[in-house]
């Protein structure tokens, strides 16, 4: 598997514009004394929460929600010895993810409590059978947002976790919280709700009633946020999809937290939406955690979309620094954006060892894998989704073969999309110092199987 000498090797020494800003230390005063205003207040509601989670702890264990307490001690040590001096992580950012570390530590009890209710008022989740999940395990940046959000659509044959149920985990708040939201006709206003803002939602418009990337919504509640501001190396901790070869970069406990809550999840769902027959749709990069999938849900389905690497990679990292420019890291806690040295460091550093493992997964020869060229997807919606169809064994309904040629000229257009983006959010791979031709010629097996997949799509 690849290692950091041979990417370091793709990534060249390049002065990159902007990475030498510093914030100023009166900007990140508000967010400070409102951190220490707020997480003392959640100790009046966790101090009584403490003894109902430790009881809790010893019946069920562990919730999944709940990072573990290895996991506490890497993000607090690494608040300290993360980031080089080349990483430019100012001291503001360090105070604000210590203040948000104890405000994660401060809310443990309570967010354990909560997941307990379940298990103690609505056990018989677990009995709920998940029988044919399927999973679409795919790469950053390949347009697999949207296209799980025109399957989700498709209420009569799929089901998918929303943005707001994974992180609102829990069913009593479901049946709570929903009858008052709709009472008060705020449905349509609160669904529409993203995390970002516009320069992001051109290329990925998280909103709370739809589906998402489904690992990288439980990474919120697993430092995941703070991971993408303390450098490279510890981001790769954070927010790695596939095994690295670094065994320091291999968030353990993360990836096996991730199956039990998975399961769980599905379940939640498929319980309180009445067990219904539709199919179970989880969509994410959650490649490291396949095969023991396959294991554990024999009649599931897997599929991927696939796009040429060199273009992936430079759409994640201008993605990723809009994000760091108009997320929540920036508009709500106040943390000044990762620079693009970092980001550029972390997606290649990440995405190699996914592209590699990606092809070994999806390669092993059976029929419950199917992979989709990015350029069949872009070109020809309504085959992309007849693709899927058939491979989910569902005959695909007339209305959705209808909305696909109407989507294909409007909502589902890339070049038109891409022609508005903000030029400082739309850097080339060679701006940011990535070699390009080491980068193909490191990927050409990749780049490779890509090419025989749409030469395979044009002659079918």
């Amino acid at each position: 598997m690849t290692g950091y000498r041979v990417m370091d090797d793709i990534l060249e020494q390049v002065d990159i514009a902007g990475d030498h800003e510093r914030p100023k230390l009166i900007s990140a005063l508000k967010p400070i004394l409102l951190q220490c205003f707020t997480t003392p207040l959640w100790l009046i509601i966790a101090v009584p929460c403490l003894p109902l989670f430790l009881l809790g702890l010893f019946i069920w264990g562990m919730p999944p929600i709940v990072p573990a307490w290895s996991a506490f001690c890497k993000c607090f040590m690494a608040v300290f010895t993360e980031g080089k001096r080349e990483e430019n992580i100012p001291l503001t950012n360090r105070v604000l993810i210590l203040l948000r570390f104890f405000d994660t530590l401060v809310k443990v009890p309570v967010n354990g409590t909560c997941w307990y209710i379940d298990e103690l008022v609505y056990p018989s989740y677990h009995k709920v059978n998940i029988d044919k999940p399927v999973f679409m395990i795919t790469a950053l940046r390949t347009g697999s947002t949207q296209l799980s959000k025109y399957l989700q659509d498709d209420t009569e044959n799929f089901i998918a976790p929303t943005v707001a149920e994974v992180m609102f985990p829990c069913i009593w708040m479901w049946k709570l919280f929903v009858p008052i939201i709709m009472k008060f006709g705020l449905k349509e206003r609160l669904s529409n709700v993203s995390m970002f803002g516009p320069e992001s939602r051109k290329r990925q418009n998280t909103v709370m009633s739809y589906t998402d990337t489904f690992d990288s919504l439980l990474r919120i509640w697993h430092f995941g946020g703070c991971s993408f501001y303390l450098g490279s190396s510890f981001m790769c901790w954070g927010l790695s999809f596939s095994r690295l070869n670094e065994p320091e970069c291999n968030h353990e406990e993360f990836f096996q937290t991730f199956e039990v809550f998975t399961e769980c999840m599905m379940k939640k769902v498929m319980y309180y939406r009445g067990k219904p027959k539709q199919r179970m749709l989880l969509k994410g990069h959650f490649l490291v955690n396949a095969n023991n999938f396959v294991q554990q849900y024999p009649k599931s389905k897997f599929f991927a979309v696939v796009r040429n690497p060199v273009d992936r990679f430079c759409s994640g990292i201008n993605m990723l620094r809009a994000g760091a420019e108009d997320g929540p890291g920036r508009t709500k806690y106040g943390l000044f954006p990762t620079t693009w040295r970092v980001i550029r460091d972390y997606v290649i550093r990440t995405q190699i060892p996914y592209c590699e493992q990606e092809m070994l997964f999806y390669k092993q020869p059976a029929d419950n894998k199917l992979v989709i060229p990015f350029t069949l997807y872009v070109n020809n919606l309504s085959a992309t989704l007849q693709c899927v169809y058939s491979f989910c064994d569902i005959p695909i309904p007339d209305d959705v073969m209808s909305n696909a040629i109407e989507l294909q000229t409007t909502k589902h257009d890339y070049t038109k999309h891409r022609a508005s983006y903000n030029p400082k959010f739309n850097k080339s791979l060679t701006s940011l110092g990535v070699n390009e031709r080491k980068l193909r010629e490191h990927l050409c097996e990749y780049t490779e199987w890509i090419n025989s997949l749409e030469d395979d799509k044009k002659t079918n």
